[in-house]
This record gives structure tokens, sequence and C-alpha cells, in this order.
């Protein structure tokens, strides 16, 4: 709508307000659609087009807009097209990223199809910017934001043919600080000797789109190391204040080898990994967030690993039998280098004149350095010749039994299987 008293004619309107509620010297503007509009609103359109009959029913209509809601920075904008007859079709990108201390640079082409010459120009134009009409129906923009230009900027581009015939078309550029300077693969801090450590602001760090996953990819980081000798690495980021994730490669750019990746370890949300790595080989490290965070303040670590987690159980050489009822109970010990659950499981067999009594036994285990466990052997009433129950008796027995863990850092199943000849004595 345009302002009061005046026709709705091909030009700019700026300082929208939300119709019909603009004061008189306000044009007005309402997009809005399946149940939804703003209360709100400010923005700016551009008539391109407009005809009407002697009642003032549209023929033809041809416009831009940008329209914001209750006072956010996300624009709604678009082009409304109505039986009209496009003279002049400016092309610009529709959104753009900057970074600080970078230079942007892009064209803005026209078409007339009337063949006119297309003068080019640009409204919105920050500071420190230049547009540049090519006098060839083309204008180039060119832009290297310095370091307090952080934010969003809305370009407008405009093309005349002289003849009352225009053209438009929006940019809008989000400009964001410098990320760290190994926010790319191609630029990985290469680590010179372990250990090490740094900490830094990783906040406006960036992701590439050829970035591989690991739990997702936000906010990456690179890091890469060539060891001179075999070893076992550890990468872990305890310090940082923020969720991450870390996982290492191998190859180039585009032909990555993921070797481990991790989310939480160690009962944190900060990551470690934990491998054997080979002399001569370069490892790539890439550190993410979980989801964008800020501030992100991360710390990277990267030393020398410990040998990879084992456990060993044991048996204990005696076993307890009640006379009453051949309740069978075995014990032992399982001695870890980390914290971890072990699960123990098997069978424990008795031979009686011929004939076997057999039994199953599972349970978990907390290992914390040597953790002793203990198990009743369940069994099935059974027959012996055909006449009295067969129970467990003091005496010789075979457990056959098999532990298992999975490796607290790796995650990768370990199993250690047992036979061992025990003796069984009455217990009250």
């Amino acid at each position: 709508m345009a302002p009061s008293g005046q026709s709705l004619a091909p030009g700019n309107y700026t300082g929208a307000t939300r119709y019909p509620f603009q004061a008189s010297n306000q044009p007005g503007l309402s997009i809005d659609g399946d149940g939804r509009g703003c209360n709100t609103l400010t923005g700016s359109f551009q008539i391109l087009q407009a005809s009407f009959d002697n009642v003032g029913n549209v023929l033809a209509f041809d416009a831009t807009f940008v329209q914001y809601c209750e006072g956010g920075t996300a624009a709604l904008r678009g082009e409304i097209r109505y039986n009209a007859s496009v003279v002049i079709n400016v092309t610009a990108p529709t959104k753009l990223t900057a970074i600080e201390g970078q230079n942007l640079n892009f064209n803005v082409t026209t078409t007339d199809s009337q063949t006119t010459h297309v003068t080019m120009t640009a409204t919105g134009v920050p500071s420190g910017a230049a547009y540049l009409d090519n006098g060839n129906n083309s204008g180039t923009f060119n832009w290297t934001p310095g370091a307090t230009q952080a934010g969003t900027y809305l370009l407008t581009f405009t093309g005349s043919d002289g003849l009352g015939n225009t053209g438009g078309a929006y940019t809008q550029i989000t400009v964001i600080p410098a990320p760290p300077p190994n926010d790319d693969f191609n630029n990985a801090i290469h680590v010179s000797a372990i250990p090490y450590s740094i900490s830094y602001d990783a906040t406006n760090a960036t992701v590439a789109p050829d970035d591989p996953f690991c739990n997702g990819a936000n906010q990456t980081l690179w890091f890469a190391y060539t060891p001179t000798t075999n070893i076992r690495l550890e990468a872990n980021t305890f310090g940082s204040n923020y969720d991450t994730t870390l996982s290492v490669y191998t190859g180039t750019r585009g032909a990555l080898t993921q070797i481990a990746c991790n989310d939480d370890s160690n009962g944190t949300v900060q990551s470690r990994v934990r491998f054997d790595a080979t002399a001569g080989t370069t490892y790539y490290f890439m550190v993410s967030s979980l989801y964008p965070v800020s501030p992100a303040d991360l710390t990277f670590n990267l030393l020398e690993a410990p040998p990879p987690f084992s456990f060993s159980p044991t048996l204990s050489q005696f076993g307890s039998v009640k006379p009453s009822n051949g309740t069978a109970t075995i014990s032992g010990t399982v001695t870890c280098d980390q914290a971890a659950y072990v699960y123990i499981s098997g069978e424990l067999k008795q031979m009686h004149a011929g004939s076997p009594v057999d039994g199953s036994f599972f349970t978990s285990v907390a290992c914390n350095g040597t953790t002793p466990w203990s198990v009743t052997v369940q069994t099935q009433t059974s027959l012996f010749h055909g006449r009295s129950v067969l129970l467990y008796t003091g005496g010789k027995a075979i457990v056959s039994g098999t532990a298992y863990a999975f490796d607290p850092d790796s995650g990768d199943y370990l199993q250690r299987n047992f036979v061992v000849t025990i003796t069984l004595r009455g217990a009250n």
C-alpha cells in the first residue's frame, strides 16, 4: 500500500509497517498465509510494474519485498508477479557469508527483454565496500569486512533502462568473526613433539563441506602429528568447557580413513581416543563440538597413551556345596587395569558314577583393580539311575567359563576363556 494520497507506482518504498495499521505517511506491507502473520512488522518493497483498470482492479503487477516480524533480524523476502511483463530481470546471490579480514567479491547481472542498456545501482552498501556498474548490464560488488563489522547486511541491487522499467534483487550478507587458524583441514596445526597441549577460543570455528562425520560436525578444528617411531597415542579434550567430539584420520583430503571416533569419555562430555600409531604416518585429529556453542574454550592434548585395556579372571581352587540341597558356589577374582564391567559365565560339571551333574552360572563384576566375585551355580533337578535326585557333592568338578568386557575407550569386545578343575567342599 502506498502512503495516503499516493498511487501505487513503480519505485522503492522504504520504512513500511504493518498494513492496514501504518501511519498515513508510511507505506503499508503485510505478507501472511496459512494462519500465520506478524503482529508488528517493518520492511520495504519495490514496485517493478503496476497497472490497473478504471475501477482499480489489478491488471498487471510485479514487486519484490523484504519483511521483518516482531523486531527480528531474520527476513522474509520474495517477489510477487501477476500478469507481469518482466522487462528487466536482476540476478544476484540471495545469501552469502563473509569473514572479517577476508575479501568477498561477486557479480550482479541483468537482462532486458527490450535489449536496452541497463544502469546498475546498489543501496545498503556497507562501509568500506564498493559496487561498480561495469557498463555492460552487470555490476561488481567488492568488500573486505573489517575486524568490527560482524553482523547482517541487506543490499538492494536495482537495474533501470531509463524508459521507466526497473528490476531489483536482494542479497543478505552475514559477516562472522575470523575463525581460528586451523579451522580448515589444509591449515591443520602440525604438532612437532609430544606431550603437547594447547588452549584457545574455538567459538568462531566453522565447518567445511567435506569435513568428515564423528557424532556430528560443528565448529571443527584440525591438528596433525607424524610419529618418528611406532607408538601408542592418546588425544583428548579434557579441560575444554563444552561438549566435544574427537576423531582421527589418515589419508588425504577427500579420501580420509577414520581410525577412531569418540564423543564422551571418562565420565565427562569431553573426548578421548587411543590408538596404535605407525612411524612415518601422518595422523589428522578433528575436534568438533557436538552442537554449536558459545563460548567454546578448547583444550587439546596429545601424549603417549598407556597400554591398551586388559583384564584377567581367576578361579579359586575350592568351591563350596551345601550337603542338604547340593547348592554349589564358586568364586574368584578379576583384575583390570582400568575400571570396567566384566561379565563371567560358564558351566560347572561333576561326574557321579558315570552320570554328569551340570549347572550354569552368570555374574557381572564392577572391576577396578583386583575385584572378588562369587556366584551360585544354577541346576535343574534330575534323577540318578531313575531313583534319587542328582546333586553336587564334595569332590572334584570342572569349571568351563568365559569372561568378557568392553574396552572403556574404544568399545572393543575382549574375551577370556578358562577351564579349571576345582574341589567342592561341604558348607553349612
